[in-house]
């Protein structure tokens, strides 16, 4: 009989990589309606990213760049937002004077 021992085979472990891929999928889908969650979800996303590439798991590379453009696009559309506000509150306000009866 042969003398057989059952050979270790490690678990791959992308914990860190799959948190980070999901967390920049979804903050590069809600740039456009909830930036500062974008932001926040970009943040986490380059994190867990960072971490996991250092550890050399799968998807670590591609957290890192969807949390970089989550976080630029996020970014973005605040200012964008904050810009078009300032410029039609005076217009939303003087239209809601007129209303006045």
């Amino acid at each position: 009989m042969s003398d057989t021992k059952p050979v270790a085979v490690e678990a791959s472990n992308n914990t860190l990589g799959i948190i980070s891929l999901v967390a920049g999928i979804i903050g590069v889908i809600l740039f456009f309606c909830c930036s500062y969650i974008s932001v926040v979800l970009g943040v986490v996303a380059l994190i867990c990213g960072i971490l996991g590439y250092q550890q050399k798991q799968q998807y670590a590379m591609a957290g890192i760049i969807l949390g970089a453009i989550s976080i630029v696009l996020g970014i973005i559309f605040i200012i964008v937002g904050q810009v078009f506000l300032r410029e039609i509150m005076p217009i939303i306000q003087r239209e809601m004077r007129m209303m006045r009866f």
